[in-house]
């Protein structure tokens, strides 16, 4: 199988999507391949942001520095591998980077801390709206109804809950941030209805 070249979103790796339907000029559904992320809930003593970037600056078995990739996902901690973004995490959150291309589960440098693991995300589909700014959690809210009330209009299905995707360091200026909120959606069971 022939790897296609990574994708870049402000020199940095992207997770690379396919565009099934633009429901808005901000809103559209989209289908990731499968993807390996590194995942974290954190303890009390260190938040997930912390333990993730340890384990890419390596705290891992190789003691190898992986790459930062965008997005970074939050979401909510469910049966099933939830996404998740960065930053603020509470103890009922997860979350992930994901890592280079370049690596497979086999090859990834295996994390060394016991609240940090290798997962592997399944192929999704996803509804996902895009904004930028400042990112306070009315801002999530206010967007994450946008997006809801969007799929509800076009009569798709969800799928899941939705989580935050960011794309920027935290050092970078709000009007250049690319925030994005994201959750599963059924698109088979939506064409049914």
């Amino acid at each position: 199988m022939i790897q296609a070249e990574p994708l870049y979103y402000k020199d940095t790796e992207t997770l690379p999507y396919s565009i099934i339907e633009t429901l808005d000029e901000d809103i559209e559904v989209r289908h990731y391949n499968e993807a390996l992320g590194v995942m974290s809930s954190g303890n009390e003593d260190n938040g997930a942001f912390q333990l993730l970037f340890n384990y890419i600056s390596g705290e891992n078995t190789s003691s190898s520095n992986v790459s930062m990739t965008s997005p970074v996902e939050v979401g909510k901690r469910s049966q099933e591998i939830a996404m998740t973004s960065p930053v603020e995490v509470s103890s009922s959150e997860t979350m992930m980077f994901f890592l280079p291309s370049k690596y497979d589960i086999k090859s990834a440098p295996v994390p060394t801390h016991k609240d940090v693991s290798l997962v592997t995300v399944p192929a999704r589909t996803v509804a996902a709206i895009r904004y930028s700014g400042f990112n306070k959690d009315s801002d999530k809210k206010q967007y994450t109804n946008k997006l809801l009330k969007a799929l509800r209009d076009n009569n798709i299905e969800l799928d899941g809950e939705p989580s935050y995707m960011g794309y920027d360091s935290p050092f970078t200026l709000p009007w250049n941030k690319r925030h994005e909120i994201i959750v599963p959606v059924d698109i088979l069971k939506s064409s049914t209805n």
